[in-house]
């Protein structure tokens, strides 16, 4: 299973979108989406290289918020368990 991390647009080639997720940059194909993609759009991007949506701001926030609270959970119940 694979699953879909929401990354800001930060650059746009053919074809291609250069994306920021934290500190780190990643390029991603655009071909599985059938709208233009522009600087400052927020894509859920699967596998760190395949764009299969756009996102809003706010549906890009739910899911960082999400993806932390898992992070959070995690690591809580890892201590527990070492």
């Amino acid at each position: 299973m694979c699953f879909a991390a929401p990354a800001r647009v930060v650059e746009v080639g053919p074809g291609f979108a250069m994306i920021e997720r934290g500190a780190e940059r990643l390029p991603i194909l655009l071909h599985l989406l059938d709208e233009p993609v522009a600087v400052g759009d927020w894509l859920a991007v699967q596998a760190q290289r395949f764009a299969v949506a756009r996102l809003s701001a706010g549906e890009a926030a739910e899911l960082l918020d999400l993806y932390q609270r898992i992070e959070h959970q995690l690591g809580d119940h890892e201590r527990v368990t070492a």
